[in-house]
């Protein structure tokens, strides 16, 4: 019987195996240094089932340290909803991912991995530009669009990292609806480009203009949430 594949009833098995040595390879040693040889004899497999079915050591680092499927799908779908609302569902859409793929484990070994090798930084970087990136600029489209890609990725990476890892406050006891309006009407402006590019800068959508739209109109006010009970 051919190694090459493996035996049908054994598919959810052998990617199992890879997952699971290659989360454990990744743990202990920075990307860079984790071969994709090292990991198939870690499980026990030909190496080349890698290939079959991740298509590439990056892609199994993506599911082994958890992950987002498939990031250009999940772009797709924020970039592809009401542009009017663009900032607010980025982050909600950030902030679930996090918290329902426990993140913040997985983010102290890629920082790790990423700070201690230059050869990882650059394959990240390329991940990043590839798989994120280019495929929105493309859908949103308009002048500087990449350089606003980069403005709105990078604010809400760094609302990421001072909510769940240094767990600065009010910021990381906040809910997500929240967060997201307060922070919605700069990732808005950094996408959309009020706040970013060579050129002029034009207005920006208010905090009051972008709380009465129809996806976040009905979030309780701090007033409101600050009225004692009748209990």
């Amino acid at each position: 019987m051919s190694t090459s594949r493996g035996p049908r009833a054994a598919r959810g098995e052998i990617r199992e195996r890879l997952v699971k040595a290659a989360r454990s390879c990744f743990w202990e040693r920075d990307y860079g240094t984790v071969t994709v040889r090292e990991i198939a004899d870690e499980a026990g497999v030909d190496p080349a089932l890698v290939s079959y079915y991740f298509g590439g050591k990056a892609n199994l680092f993506r599911e082994a340290m958890s992950l987002p499927d498939d990031p250009v799908d999940l772009i797709m779908g924020v970039f592809e909803g009401d542009r009017a609302t663009l900032g607010y569902r980025a982050l909600m859409t950030a902030m679930a991912l996090w918290e329902e793929s426990g993140m913040s484990s997985t983010v102290k070994v890629l920082i790790r991995s990423l700070l201690g090798s230059e050869s990882t930084m650059s394959d990240y970087r390329q991940w990043v530009d590839e798989a994120i990136v280019t495929p929105a600029a493309r859908i949103l489209g308009g002048e500087h669009v990449r350089y606003r890609m980069e403005n709105g990725i990078s604010h809400i990476i760094g609302l990421l990292l001072v909510r769940y890892m240094a767990e600065v406050e009010p910021i990381a006891s906040m809910s997500r609806e929240e967060l997201a309006a307060r922070h919605g009407p700069v990732v808005q402006a950094l996408f959309m480009g009020h706040l970013a590019g060579p050129g002029p800068l034009t207005a920006a959508p208010s905090s009051q203009e972008f709380l009465n739209t129809s996806e976040v109109k009905d979030l309780p006010s701090d007033k409101e949430k600050e009225r004692p009970s009748d209990v």
